[in-house]
């Protein structure tokens, strides 16, 4: 019995120290995905899946105030594709959303174009689960044989976060709040808000071509995968890719993207193309903080314009008014404080 008590105990430990030493409870990326699990049941409309280009694009408190639709976008910097549908199985532990959207941009990436980071930005923030270790496994599998890729040799350190981040403890680089299992959450549904969201930086134009090439194999078969894995949905699908300046490789393997989507029975909506830009009008020198986002002004722009495609072609509920969605109202607040009162907004 003793020694009983004591294998639960030391299994216990051994559970609480891997929540509390892993990725830091200040990473945005984990804010996103805490928030997510603290959203009340079904009460999300609408699931934006996706990279930096999706939750640095995306106002949902603005979509929320305009129609009273729930959008909330589960999306960590440079999200491998092919997480796809375990964080949509995640998601479905909880909710019933009506619509998917997914941002493609991250499609075009090989096994050494995707890095420790992109991984651990996702797992690393999941409950655990079966589900977590599944998509562990796929990362792992996808990454084997890259030669330049920094994912790590030692596999037991993505299931068992411990093994990385003990440093965190002997640094002294653990907030109170954590070792409560108290971390950071998100204020606004998914959208990061940041000084440089609030920067404006000129950016090139994106190149626009009719042309088509080839992605990598591993890229295409992961595109494939999620397709198949779409196909067994019962809820809505809806493909996007956000607009950046894209160059003339990109715009091409991009176009081979849009075919094999399109040709699966899918929408596409590609902002990269002249009447797109010119529709949103973004302006190449106010919009942006880098080639590849978005400032709040461009975001506002994006917002709007896919908000008003999804009211127009779903049947989504306004929940405003509604008292259990408060949070919503709550988020809305939170964006228009930052936008009035947050750093200054910086011209470079």
């Amino acid at each position: 019995m003793r020694i009983a008590v004591f294998l639960l105990l030391a299994a216990l430990l051994f559970a609480y120290f891997n929540q509390v030493l892993t990725i830091s409870a200040s990473d945005s990326n984990r804010k996103i995905i805490n928030a997510f699990y603290h959203e009340e049941e079904n009460t999300i409309d609408v699931l934006y899946l996706g990279t930096s280009a999706s939750n640095r694009y995306f106002i949902s408190p603005l979509a929320y105030e305009e129609t009273g639709m729930t959008v909330f976008t589960l999306a960590t910097m440079g999200m491998p594709l092919f997480f796809v549908p375990e964080l949509i199985a995640e998601v479905q532990k909880t909710q019933e959303p009506q619509l998917y959207v997914i941002e493609l941009r991250s499609v075009l990436k090989d096994k050494e174009a995707i890095t420790d980071a992109h991984i651990r930005r996702v797992t690393d923030s999941m409950k655990f689960s079966e589900n977590r270790t599944d998509a562990i496994r796929k990362a792992l599998d996808f990454t084997e044989g890259a030669q330049e890729s920094d994912v790590g040799e030692d596999f037991l350190e993505y299931y068992l976060p411990i093994i990385k981040y003990h440093d965190r403890f002997l640094q002294g680089d653990v907030s109170a709040s954590e070792w409560i299992l108290q971390t950071g959450e998100n204020e606004t549904k998914g959208y990061v808000t940041s000084k440089s969201t609030l920067t404006q930086r000129p950016q090139q134009e994106a190149v626009y071509t009719a042309e088509r090439e080839p992605l990598a194999d591993e890229a295409a078969e992961t595109l494939e995968e999620v397709l198949d894995y779409c196909d067994s949905l019962e809820q809505d699908v809806l493909f996007v890719l956000s607009p950046f300046s894209v160059k003339e490789e990109q715009a091409k393997q991009f176009n081979t993207v849009i075919d094999t989507v399109e040709s699966r029975g899918y929408t596409v909506l590609n902002f990269n193309t002249e009447e797109m830009i010119e529709t949103l009008d973004i302006d190449w020198d106010t919009d942006f903080y880098n080639s590849k986002h978005v400032n709040y002004l461009g975001a506002q722009k994006y917002t709007a314009y896919l908000t008003a495609y999804l009211a127009a072609h779903y049947d989504l509920e306004d929940h405003r008014g509604d008292s259990a969605y408060q949070s919503w109202e709550d988020a809305l607040d939170y964006y228009r404080d930052y936008v009035a009162n947050g750093i200054q907004f910086v011209k470079e």
